[in-house]
């Protein structure tokens, strides 16, 4: 991610409508949930260190032969953010996921630096969640894919994969357990919505609000505590 990303902080009093997340309307089925998400960043993720000073721990890093990228990453009891960034362009624009665009995501300053993963619930029939195509990673071994919302192109709205092969709420490592993700809420400078983007608002406990600003922001256990916030640096706020 080029250095020279600022993000500021949001005029809360004038802050555009919502795009609720359909989940949390009961009459509406809710066919998929969050697993993890991430955001790009720059080489080693320094940023990573903020959230360690803040309260976080770090649980094992992990590297995507093929696609190109590293992460450095925090589990909580649901869920688990990812700061992922790019270690071989090469890899990421010929590799089988280069239509994630990676490699320009993380070059452009309007990009959204955003990734969200979903996973089926006991409801999720034997369709896909979203329109997209089949992204089979050599790091999965076959049969195993990931299925990437075909607004992948769309550098404007987060990523959206969906993991066919997970089980139902599935617990994610308490090694470096730091509590549950509680909520995400996910802003993007868009005046409308993709239809993919519209059905990850299905998702359980994810929101989005359109024509603001990129950001992300995480609410945990209740946030209770406070907040890290990386900004200016990084689009992402932690409640905790």
């Amino acid at each position: 991610m080029q250095a020279s990303r600022s993000f500021q902080s949001l005029d809360v009093a004038n802050a555009p409508p919502l795009l609720w997340g359909l989940g949390s309307l009961t009459n509406i089925p809710v066919h998929l949930e969050l697993d993890h998400f991430f955001v790009l960043t720059e080489p080693g993720a320094p940023l990573a260190d903020k959230l360690i000073a803040g309260g976080l721990r770090e649980g094992e890093p992990n590297t995507h032969p093929g696609q190109g990228t590293s992460n450095r990453r925090f589990f909580f009891t649901n869920s688990m953010l990812e700061l992922l960034w790019l270690y071989d362009r090469a890899e990421a624009i010929s590799g089988p996921g280069k239509r994630m665009r990676i490699a320009e995501r993380a070059a452009s300053v309007d990009a959204s630096p955003f990734g969200l993963v979903f996973r089926p619930t006991e409801e999720t029939n034997s369709k896909m969640p979203f329109a997209g195509w089949k992204y089979e990673p050599d790091y999965l071994g076959a049969p195993k894919f990931l299925h990437v919302g075909a607004n992948s192109e769309n550098l404007v709205e987060p990523l959206l994969i969906f993991i066919p092969f997970l089980a139902a709420s599935v617990t994610h490592s308490a090694a470096a357990d730091n509590g549950t993700v509680n909520s995400l809420r996910i802003s993007a400078p868009l005046d409308e919505s993709s239809i993919e983007l519209s059905a990850a608002a299905g998702a359980r406990d994810v929101s989005f609000e359109l024509g603001a600003p990129h950001l992300l922001e995480v609410y945990c256990d209740g946030a209770k505590s406070g907040s890290i916030d990386l900004r200016p640096s990084l689009p992402l706020v932690v409640y905790r």
